[in-house]
């Protein structure tokens, strides 16, 4: 009788066991369907807020606070926000687009359209691009735009990450041609 009921004890548990694996496996399977890719988050988001910006490559950037100002008479940029939101970095040529994320995940991202930079080349005065953090200064305010880089904000973007700093020391070294 003490083997039966052991056994019976065994079964519930293996089945409760494989009925919870089922689900898991189920809903993972199924947020992974609903769950748009990052970069199409990223991409609907600016979209959103600034159409043009449609065929532009993009990235999530974050604001970063403690920097030190490297050149003197400019200015910080601040976001108008107590902590300092992402950022999404829209780029291609010589035209960028730098717009507020106020609340960032891996599913959504809202863009501040009160808070859209967007500028060419030939307003910036300088870039000092290092491995994770990027600096721009713009010419006529005296102002500049502090964000930390990485191939992993929010959700894995190292394909975005290679690509924006293969871009931006491009670009730095195109402005350090023109002064």
């Amino acid at each position: 009788m003490a083997v039966a009921v052991t056994a019976a004890f065994m079964a519930v548990i293996i089945g409760t066991a494989a009925l919870i694996t089922i689900v898991i496996v189920c809903y993972k399977k199924h947020v992974e369907k609903t769950a748009l890719p990052f970069p199409l988050v990223i991409q609907e988001a600016a979209v959103s807020a600034v159409p043009e910006s449609a065929d532009f490559e993009k990235i999530l950037v974050a604001g970063i606070k403690d920097t030190v100002q490297a050149m003197k008479g400019y200015e910080r940029i601040q976001s108008g926000y107590d902590s300092l939101p992402n950022y999404i970095v829209c780029y291609r040529g010589d035209e960028l687009y730098i717009m507020t994320a106020m609340y960032s995940n891996r599913k959504k991202i809202e863009v501040d359209t009160n808070k859209i930079l967007h500028f060419k080349k030939e307003q910036i005065q300088e870039i000092k691009a290092g491995k994770s953090r990027v600096l721009i200064f713009f010419k006529e305010n005296r102002r500049f735009f502090a964000m930390g880089v990485s191939p992993v904000l929010v959700a894995p973007q190292t394909e975005a990450y290679e690509n924006f700093m293969e871009y931006i020391k491009k670009l730095a070294s195109e402005v350090k041609e023109c002064i």
